[in-house]
């Protein structure tokens, strides 16, 4: 059995006798991330990777209208929200070509603490990357690395090596002009099972030199998760890749993504959870039809069915299958972040009655 399947199941029988406990207790452990927000600028991918449900999804393939955009921020700041994740559900944030332009408002905006976001860093040129390093309020930026060579990245991503060309030439330019950067910078890096037998690529000694920077290079490889059910086995046929099966998670309660991760996506609607659902299932609202303050609230019943479902363990099929569920009846090691604030959940529905 690979080492990391069976650190993830003695992981996962310990937490099924933890959120057991805590349940029969009544302890729960509602997290929330005060003055975060998820949104959507674009559902758009230039890549069409073997592991992702982007090429399965029905939802529309659209960048959010700048009408919709400021909307969105003008409400979510009165709200007090300052912060905010920019990364699709599935997509990428370059695919948006008013990105750079919607980074400056935010940072232009008195309103806005700071913005991240996830990347592949196929698309941008080197005058964008240019103005990325200019951002004041760019907290941090994630590159998402599919592959170890030519071959696998493209194996992978569907992705051609001119793609893969580009990357590491955008790799080369920002590693350049490291000292320009104010944001924290970091790479998810994601490959075959074979990558340690693997000579050396132009790749991999771009993400060593980062690493020699003192920047933070996560390895994750070989297995990767099913995307709420729409990833099988049978997708990554022919690769030394593993998709974990459903059955990996135990669910029992509400899932603490639906109170951290609640994401305005590109079309407007407000969906529950910005993980997994790329056909937005747990929709909770629509801000083309309502004000924010009206959705991502207790007092939406929309909002509150989803997670009094969860309660009485009715999970709707993508939730069912999504193996990143988190149970609000465990006390999660990263709660003691500065980050989040922990209420229960009986104190997170009694704020719905005010």
């Amino acid at each position: 059995m690979d080492l990391r399947v069976l650190s993830d199941s003695l992981r996962n029988a310990a937490a099924v006798v933890e959120t057991n406990v805590n349940r029969r207790l009544g302890r729960t452990f509602v997290p929330r991330r005060p003055g975060m927000l998820h949104i959507e600028t674009c559902s758009i991918c230039n890549l069409d990777c073997c592991f992702c449900a982007y090429g399965k999804k029905h939802s529309p393939k659209v960048a959010m209208s700048d009408a919709l955009f400021a909307k969105c921020i003008a409400e979510a700041t009165a709200m007090g929200f300052s912060r905010f994740e920019l990364t699709p559900c599935t997509g990428d944030v370059f695919m948006d070509r008013r990105l750079l332009d919607r980074l400056e408002q935010l940072d232009n905006h008195p309103g806005v603490r700071s913005y991240e976001f996830f990347t592949n860093f196929t698309i941008p040129r080197e005058r964008d990357i240019e103005r990325l390093l200019r951002l004041e309020k760019l907290r941090r930026l994630t590159i998402s690395i599919y592959g170890h060579d030519a071959a696998t990245f493209c194996a992978i991503t569907d992705g051609s090596e001119k793609l893969y060309r580009r990357l590491v030439h955008n790799l080369d330019q920002l590693h350049r002009r490291l000292a320009m950067k104010k944001f924290e910078l970091e790479f998810g890096w994601r490959s075959t099972r074979d990558v340690r037998s693997a000579p050396p690529s132009e790749l991999t000694e771009a993400l060593t030199r980062f690493e020699r920077a003192g920047i933070d290079v996560r390895r994750s490889h070989g297995t990767y998760n099913n995307w709420g059910g729409y990833v099988t086995n049978a997708d990554v046929r022919g690769l030394p890749i593993d998709i974990r099966g459903t059955e990996a998670i135990y669910k029992n309660g509400p899932c603490a993504l639906l109170f951290t991760t609640v994401q305005v996506m590109a079309t407007g609607i407000v969906n529950g959870c910005a993980c997994r659902d790329v056909d937005a299932t747990l929709r909770i609202g629509d801000l083309n039809t309502q004000p924010l303050d009206a959705i991502i609230t207790p007092r939406n019943p929309a909002y509150m069915m989803l997670i009094e479902e969860q309660e009485r363990g009715a999970f709707r099929p993508v939730c069912r299958s999504c193996d990143f569920y988190k149970s609000i009846y465990r006390m999660r090691r990263k709660y003691g972040d500065s980050d989040y604030v922990l209420e229960t959940l009986d104190a997170f529905r009694a704020r719905g009655a005010v």
